[in-house]
């Protein structure tokens, strides 16, 4: 994985002015503990910057695609996502930048990388569905109902009547 870097130093001397890149990138699994960013295509980042003598103000798309499991059939199966954001980058050590919400930057070097990994932890999908009508798997026999039709009786009773009956014999306690 390339680092995510801009050089602005044009605009550090130009005040004021919009510029634009394309940045793509091969980005390597992210493991979250309770599940792990898989990419299936290269980290592709459409971002415009401007230097408003102070620091930089950028926006822009963070996209690609993920290979993810259906959380109803645990089916693998790919899905793309985009990000919209806009961050600030400050000349300002990292402790100085994180009291004031925003990145650092130093010399004439925009590294995205910390902010890249940051919006993908927050935004990327935790978890999806293989297809809007997935069936999912019998509770009861474990079949992928989008694709067989087990013989196992799915009665559809009340979920909470156990915890009703527990409340009623909680009443009948009280009574006593």
């Amino acid at each position: 994985m390339q680092a995510l870097q801009i050089n602005v130093a044009p605009e550090l001397k130009l005040a004021g002015q919009t510029s634009g890149r394309h940045l793509e990138t091969e980005y390597e699994p992210i493991d979250l503990g309770t599940h792990k960013l898989v990419f299936t295509m290269p980290l592709t980042i459409d971002v415009s910057y401007v230097f408003d003598g102070e620091g930089f103000n950028v926006s822009g798309v963070l996209s690609s695609e993920l290979l993810m499991n259906c959380t109803k059939c645990n089916r693998e199966f790919k899905q793309r996502f985009s990000v919209d954001f806009e961050e600030r980058f400050i000349k300002a050590s990292d402790e100085e930048a994180e009291e004031l919400d925003c990145y650092p930057f130093f010399g004439e070097t925009l590294d995205l990388d910390r902010m890249v990994l940051d919006l993908l932890i927050l935004n990327a999908p935790a978890y999806g569905l293989c297809r809007p009508d997935c069936k999912g798997l019998c509770p009861k026999c474990g079949a992928d109902l989008n694709f067989t039709q087990c013989a196992c009786s799915r009665h559809k009773g009340n979920a909470f009547a156990a915890l009703e009956e527990l409340g009623r014999l909680l009443k009948d306690e009280e009574e006593v």
